[in-house]
């Protein structure tokens, strides 16, 4: 029996992102990650746009598709946290539904899970942001690395 992957992905006025974060996914693991299994599990933060709708139509056509809507906007951090419990799969990967994570890493994640190791996440290499927000990113992932083994 194939390992499911499970992808966690929090929306909020995400209707121009939905379709082509889910086409992505959905491409990257039937060409580069045939021999897995995946769900997606979106939850909606209370989007005032037509995401709800479009995850709605999605979720009926694709029962690989879960579609938890909150009663109210509850963040980002709880949007995750959702998405994980709700999970099925022997692994998680959590997505950004703007696709500022690209799906294309996702057989490399794979790949470090299959590995052994219980969590792996990305550095993204370059961002345009000012000093002051760079500065805390570097710092969190200096953190980051301190506590974690490789």
């Amino acid at each position: 029996m194939k390992k499911v992957i499970s992808f966690a992905i929090p929306v909020y006025n995400e209707e121009d992102n939905i379709l082509d974060v889910y086409n992505d996914v959905c491409k990257v693991m039937d060409e580069m990650c045939p021999n897995y299994q995946y769900e997606f599990i979106f939850t909606d933060n209370r989007s005032e746009d037509g995401s709800v709708q479009i995850l709605s139509e999605l979720g009926g056509m694709d029962p690989r598709v879960k579609v938890l809507s909150f009663s109210k906007n509850y963040g980002y951090q709880k949007s995750i946290i959702t998405g994980y419990s709700y999970a099925s799969g022997e692994a998680i990967i959590q997505l950004d539904c703007d696709l500022q994570d690209p799906p294309s890493m996702v057989p490399i994640f794979i790949k470090k899970w299959e590995e052994g190791n219980d969590v792996v996440y990305g550095i993204r290499g370059k961002r345009d942001e000012g000093f002051f927000i760079r500065n805390i990113r570097k710092g969190y992932y200096r953190f980051i690395s301190k506590v974690s083994s490789d």
